[in-house]
């Protein structure tokens, strides 16, 4: 008995921390990144992170090719493009971030696994492969 009133305690305690905050969300992007003579203006979506994955990549020019947003949860796939997509499991929600497992894939070939964590102010940048004249950047980001 002590130890299925436990187990019952346990799983209480346990679901709250696997809910997002109210409203949370997760952001993801798939961005190409190049650097031009005359870069254009900076879609509206990256409004807010161009300059720092201008300054931390090199890049200049920045194109929006497809984004997605969720909310945070237990299991969720992010497409934000049909070749490139996320497998985002919410581990454990804690006071200020996220721990979250994310799997990066190409197609049907997974290309990343990690355990990340992701705070409102703290977005994720993921450097891509060389796509087309300029590179894939990947981004996730709690809204």
């Amino acid at each position: 008995m002590r130890l299925l009133l436990a187990v019952i305690l346990a799983s209480v305690l346990v679901i709250p921390s696997l809910r997002a905050a109210d409203g949370d969300r997760i952001y993801s992007a798939l961005i190409l990144a190049n650097k031009e003579s005359s870069p254009g203006p900076v879609p509206k979506e990256l409004a807010s992170d161009a300059a720092e994955i201008k300054e931390i990549f090199g890049f200049n020019s920045l194109y929006l090719l497809g984004d997605k947003k969720k909310p945070v949860s237990a299991d969720s796939w992010l497409v934000p493009s049909d070749e490139f997509f996320f497998k985002v499991n919410l581990l454990k929600r804690e006071e200020t971030r996220y721990v979250l497992e994310i799997e990066l894939y190409q197609q049907k070939k997974q290309l990343l696994s990690a355990k990340v964590c992701l705070a409102k102010d703290a977005p994720l940048y993921i450097r891509g492969p060389q796509w087309g004249k300029g590179r894939l950047v990947l981004l996730l980001k709690i809204i």
